[in-house]
Parts: structure tokens; sequence; C-alpha cells
């Protein structure tokens, strides 16, 4: 499909019906809380984003730093493990 003819609402393939069902859904998820509402439209604005990071977790610079400072702990353990053991 073209992307002139593309829907930008991520509903391409669906009914008029199908639209309605799942409008009327959004709308009961909407109404049971206010951190579901607000899930529910930060998707969707990143839905309607164009590229690979539309989806992409925001991670700050300290949990990468984190995770990277564990990985390398952990490969220094069992750097000496296997050392160790290979004595």
């Amino acid at each position: 499909m073209p992307a002139a003819e593309r829907r930008s609402d991520g509903v391409d393939g669906l009914s008029p019906r199908e639209r309605h069902v799942l409008a009327a859904i959004e709308l009961e998820l909407r109404r049971s809380g206010e951190r579901l509402a607000s899930r529910l439209t930060e998707f969707n604005e990143r839905a309607a984003q164009d590229g690979p990071r539309r989806f992409g977790d925001h991670v700050s610079r300290t949990e990468v730093a984190v995770v990277a400072a564990m990985a390398l702990i952990l490969s220094g353990i069992l750097t000496l493990v296997i050392v160790t053991c290979g004595k």
C-alpha cells in the first residue's frame, strides 16, 4: 500500500465495525484508570511517530553504566573461576 494511502492511526486493514469496537474498548480502558490512560496516550503518540525507535525504551546513562559494570564484574569472576579450576 503506498505511503499516501496508509492510515496514520495504526488500524490498517480493520473494518469500520472493528474500528468502532476498538475505539469502544479504548474508551472503556481510559475510564478505568488515569495511569492506564496516560500510558495509552503515550503509546498513541509514539505510534504516530516514524522510525525504528518509536517504541524503544528510554534508558538512562546510569542504567547503562550499571549493566555494563555488572557484565564486567561477572566476566571477571567467570575468568577467575576458569583460571583457578584450570590449575
